[in-house]
C-alpha cells in the first residue's frame, strides 16, 4: 500500500520525480521538497470544524433564548 504525501508548501499531493536532482521528489506545483502524509483524520479537515462551530453556536443561542 502506497502511502499518499502532499507537499508542507501548498498542499498539493501532485508530485514528480525531478531528473535533475537524481530522481528526488518535488512538488510540481511549488518546487518544493518537503512533504509529510497525507491525514484521513477530520479534525484537519477546515469544513469539518466550521460545522461544528456552527453547531455550537446555534446550541449556545438555542439554550440562550429558552431561559
Amino acid at each position: 500500500m502506497i502511502a499518499k504525501k502532499v507537499c508542507n508548501n501548498c498542499g498539493s499531493s501532485s508530485l514528480v520525480s525531478d531528473r535533475s536532482l537524481g530522481g528526488r521528489m518535488v512538488c510540481s506545483k511549488c518546487g518544493s521538497a518537503s512533504f509529510r502524509k497525507k491525514s484521513f483524520s477530520p479534525i484537519h479537515n477546515k469544513k469539518f470544524i466550521f460545522f461544528l462551530i456552527g453547531i455550537l453556536i446555534l446550541f449556545i443561542i438555542v439554550f440562550l433564548n429558552s431561559g
